[in-house]
Formats: C-alpha cells, sequence, structure tokens
C-alpha cells in the first residue's frame, strides 16, 4: 500500500517552511564568507607583503633599528667587553673617553697628544666611520663599553716567546712577537661578517722573530723627539707596541677593530696600540704597578697605577706621558686615556 504525503496538511506546512528558511540562512553565511575571502584576496594580490610591511612598521618606529648604525649595534651586543679599569673611580669615564683625533701633533709635544713625526694621511686604509657605533664624532668621544671587538676562537698560533738577557750595559729582549700567555682572538676577523662590515682588516697573526737592544740606564735628551710609525716598544708578554694613531693619524684604539685580548695584526704583524689591562698584573711595595714593557728610547713603561695604588691620568705625567718619582727614575706609564702609552720619547 502506498501512502501519500500531503504536503498541505498543518503540521507538514510548517516544516516545510523551516527548512526553506535554514536554506536561505546557509546561502547567505556561505555567500559572505566567499565575499570575505575574496576581498582577502584581492587585498593581498595588490599588497602581497602587508602582513612584513606591518612589521616592518613596527621594527622601523624602533630608534635602534631606524638607520644601518642601530641594526648593526643591535645585532653586534656579543662582540663587546667590559674593563675593571672602567670600574675604578680614579680613572677616566670610560662611556665618554676622549677621542685622540685631534690629539696628533707634527710640531711640538705637548701633554695629552701623540707627538708624531708624520702627519695624517686620510687615504690610508682604515675602518669605516660612518658605520662605526661607538663614537660620538659630534662631542668627539668614544665609548669603550659599547666598541666592539674581535672574540675569542679556535685560532691558536704558535707559542709565544719572550727573553730578556742582561749586561752590563745593555738589556736584551728576543721575542716572536706571539703572546707568550697565549691569549689571542679569533683571527682573521674576516669571518665576522659583522665586524668586517666595520673594519676590513684582512691580517692573520704569525711568527715574526724580533731582536730588541735597549740601554739598562737610559737617560733623558736635551728634549724630546717625535714618534713614528711602527714599533715603539715591546711588552714582556712578547707582542711589539705600536704608538695611538692608526695609518690615517686617526685616535687606533677607538677606531680600530682589535680581539678582546687587545691587539690586532698589521698583515701578519700582531701588536697592541694600548696596553691591555691584563699585563698590568704586578705590584710594587707601594701598590704602584710594575712594569709590563720597554719603550724604543730604553725607559720602561709601568701599568695603569701611581703610588698607593691610584689610576694614573694625563694631568700625572708629562708630555712624552711619563714621569719620574723616588727610586723608579723617569718611566711611562699605561692609561685609558689617549695617547695610551707614549706621547713622544724622552
Amino acid at each position: 500500500m502506498i501512502t501519500r504525503l500531503n504536503i498541505f496538511a498543518a503540521n507538514n506546512i510548517s516544516m516545510i517552511l523551516m527548512s526553506v528558511i535554514f536554506l536561505c540562512l546557509s546561502c547567505s553565511i556561505l555567500n559572505n564568507d566567499v565575499d570575505d575571502k575574496s576581498e582577502t584576496t584581492e587585498e593581498s594580490e595588490n599588497n602581497p607583503n602587508s602582513n612584513l610591511v606591518v612589521e616592518d612598521n613596527v621594527e622601523n618606529n624602533s630608534p635602534k633599528n631606524s638607520t644601518v648604525k642601530g641594526i648593526l649595534s643591535e645585532s653586534a651586543s656579543e662582540y663587546t667587553i667590559a674593563s675593571v679599569l672602567c670600574d675604578n673611580t680614579d680613572g677616566p669615564n670610560c662611556t665618554k673617553l676622549r677621542l685622540g683625533d685631534d690629539f696628533l701633533t707634527t710640531s711640538t709635544p705637548a701633554k695629552g697628544y701623540l707627538y708624531s713625526c708624520i702627519g695624517k694621511n686620510s687615504s690610508a686604509p682604515g675602518s669605516i666611520e660612518s658605520k662605526i657605533t661607538w663614537i660620538d664624532f659630534t662631542n668627539r668621544t668614544w665609548n669603550f663599553l659599547k666598541k666592539l671587538w674581535l672574540p675569542k676562537g679556535t685560532f691558536s698560533p704558535e707559542t709565544g716567546i719572550y727573553t730578556e738577557t742582561l749586561s752590563t750595559e745593555d738589556r736584551q729582549i728576543n721575542i716572536n712577537n706571539l703572546p707568550v700567555d697565549g691569549k689571542i682572538g679569533d683571527w682573521p676577523m674576516t669571518n665576522y661578517p659583522t665586524l668586517t662590515e666595520i673594519d676590513q682588516n684582512p691580517g692573520i697573526p704569525g711568527l715574526n722573530s724580533s731582536s730588541f737592544t735597549y740601554s739598562v740606564s737610559p737617560s733623558e735628551a736635551s728634549s724630546p723627539t717625535c714618534v713614528s710609525l711602527g714599533v715603539i716598544g715591546v711588552t714582556k708578554n712578547g707582542v711589539v707596541i705600536y704608538n695611538a694613531a692608526d695609518g690615517r693619524g686617526n685616535d687606533a684604539v677607538a677606531h680600530e677593530i682589535v680581539d678582546v685580548f687587545g691587539g690586532h695584526p698589521a698583515m701578519t704583524n700582531y701588536h697592541y696600540h694600548f696596553i691591555p689591562e691584563r699585563l698590568d698584573n704586578e705590584s710594587l711595595s707601594d701598590r704602584h704597578s710594575g712594569i709590563v714593557g720597554y719603550i724604543n728610547d730604553g725607559f720602561p713603561i709601568y701599568g695603569y697605577n701611581g703610588e698607593g695604588g691610584v689610576e694614573i691620568s694625563n694631568d700625572d705625567l708629562d708630555l712624552c706621558h711619563g714621569h719620574k718619582h723616588g727610586t723608579l727614575g723617569y718611566h711611562y706609564h699605561a692609561t685609558l686615556e689617549y695617547p695610551y702609552t707614549i706621547g713622544c720619547y724622552m
């Protein structure tokens, strides 16, 4: 028997009306969703990087990222170091060290200056100033704590040598110009793109045997003499000392990137432009620093502290960055102020 459905019955009419309403609502929602997706697709096609632009805008509004310098600063924080000398209230403010660029003279020696035998040479190779983030060129200062340094790594050259032989008149020193304590950075610096963006030094420290003969009883000259480029002395760590200027005549310690142990190579010739603080590791009975090396005129250079263990400043020293007191006789001192080691030969 076949049962026929009476669609006009009251109950059936209600069911049919509800089904029609449900179908209409579903179609409307589906159409709206398709429209939304179409609008989104159209917007994405017109601006394929819309999400990235928003993120970039947020980043670019940050002062750190508004310039190339800012980007370098943020990515290079791993290359900064601290110093116990910067914690010493006797010493200079390490965040505002005087930039030495304006304190090179070829005319006459002066306190706090480098009396150089040659003038500036702006065409010489050197760091890229526009990418240096730790120098305030307006106020002529630089920040030791924000300066970038080549880190230590796997680079391991031969063991350093330092021998000192005394005779009645002379002190003979032999070195191979590598650190006796073995502390040296991860050269070549070309393995570190962040650093070579600023300083493109391709050098790799190598073995360079040298011999120096100094008087055991040096005497002060009638007048100071100028300091040339290249080796001006040698540390007891077996590494030579260069003066405070780079090839351009600017402040080498401020401008050039050296390793965290204080040195860098000129080709294969590893050297210091200032005395690494770890070499100031001996004290006399009055807490005055011990000898850290010898300068070409035969006079010794002592570490950072004077009598009573007080850190030395330029104000305590003469035109050549030295002085004499007690039984020590004339001697130079290391400082964190330009010219760092000597200003002229006494």
